[in-house]
């Protein structure tokens, strides 16, 4: 048998108060409310705790005073602990533990970042790169307090928020052939030699999408960086397919890339953030409201290259129809 919260609640009261009555008022319930909680305690302990004298109240056995003590503890540390979440809930301090797979998070995350730990000198950051599949266990283990992955099929343990779509586009050379076409057809790009972005949900979607070509391919190279890959990209060695880009930032091997878009193809990822279900707390809702803000605003479409592309007024910068 076990005794709730509540019932510890009314046995305290009685014992204290040494009245049956007393504590049915002071727990603004019926005198039978306490009388059963009194004696599911003593059949649960298998003890007596009090003794009863008719007109005179209940009295503490010396078994009914030390329960009491460990009832008196029990429950000002569970009362502690409520609050103590309360303030975890409401509260902007403490570490907000962040699991990532976006292989370009470090592009985009700072930015988002830096305003709000500037606002709030208490709160401070942990943030862990990994696979779809590994940040997903890590929320679910409690290592994450959010994530960012692609929840193209998420665990139904886990809510979401999408944050922006991001077509699959072609990165060559500069000075590829390719670099002259407003937009490229997964058949030519099948043709080429192909750098692979080895990543665990990545090369199945990569690989499937070239397969639906129908035409032969050669992969020349992989590798488990999005920055590899646009270094190997930009040295000449191939083209690739990927989802995300840095804004205006040049591949560690310095030569020019060129982000096309692929033409006749739909495909693309959703990226988005991961946390437990229910009720949020004030510091992950903030890091979600500042991750939205950011990636569904015009920052945020530079990260991404169009299926479709339209003339723009000014300047070559892609944005979405």
């Amino acid at each position: 048998m076990t005794l709730s919260v509540r019932a510890m609640r009314y046995v305290q009261s009685a014992l204290q108060l040494g009245s049956i009555a007393a504590a049915a008022e002071a727990m603004h319930v019926a005198p039978s409310a306490i009388a059963t909680a009194l004696k599911q305690a003593e059949d649960t302990f298998g003890v007596v705790l009090a003794t009863r004298a008719r007109a005179k109240g209940i009295f503490p056995t010396r078994a009914g005073r030390d329960v009491l003590r460990r009832i008196d503890d029990l429950l000002e540390r569970y009362d502690s602990l409520l609050c103590d979440v309360a303030d975890l809930k409401s509260g902007l301090s403490g570490t907000l533990a962040i699991g990532y797979n976006a292989p370009i998070a470090p592009a985009f995350l700072p930015a988002i970042c830096a305003p709000m730990l500037a606002a709030h000198p208490d709160v401070a950051l942990s943030f862990v790169e990994g696979d779809n599949t590994s940040v997903q266990k890590g929320l679910l283990d409690g290592r994450f307090d959010v994530i960012l992955f692609v929840a193209d099929l998420p665990n139904p343990q886990i809510a979401t928020r999408p944050l922006i779509h991001a077509p699959t586009y072609c990165l060559c050379p500069a000075d590829h052939p390719f670099a002259a076409s407003g937009a490229v057809p997964v058949s030519q790009i099948a043709g080429e030699p192909l750098i692979l972005l080895d990543r665990p949900a990545a090369r199945g979607y990569y690989m499937e999408l070239l397969e639906q070509s129908g035409e032969t391919f050669r992969i020349v190279a992989t590798a488990n960086s999005t920055e590899m890959v646009r270094s190997l990209v930009a040295a000449g060695i191939g083209v690739s397919l990927l989802n995300m880009r840095p804004r205006d930032v040049p591949p560690y091997a310095g030569s020019e890339v060129r982000c096309l878009p692929v033409s006749g193809a739909s495909s693309g990822v959703t990226l988005s953030l991961g946390f437990p279900p229910g009720p949020k707390r004030r510091l992950v809702q903030m890091f979600v409201d500042g991750c939205a803000d950011f990636l569904q605003g015009p920052k945020g479409v530079e990260l991404i290259v169009p299926n479709q592309l339209r003339e723009l007024p000014t300047g070559s910068e892609l944005r979405p129809q």
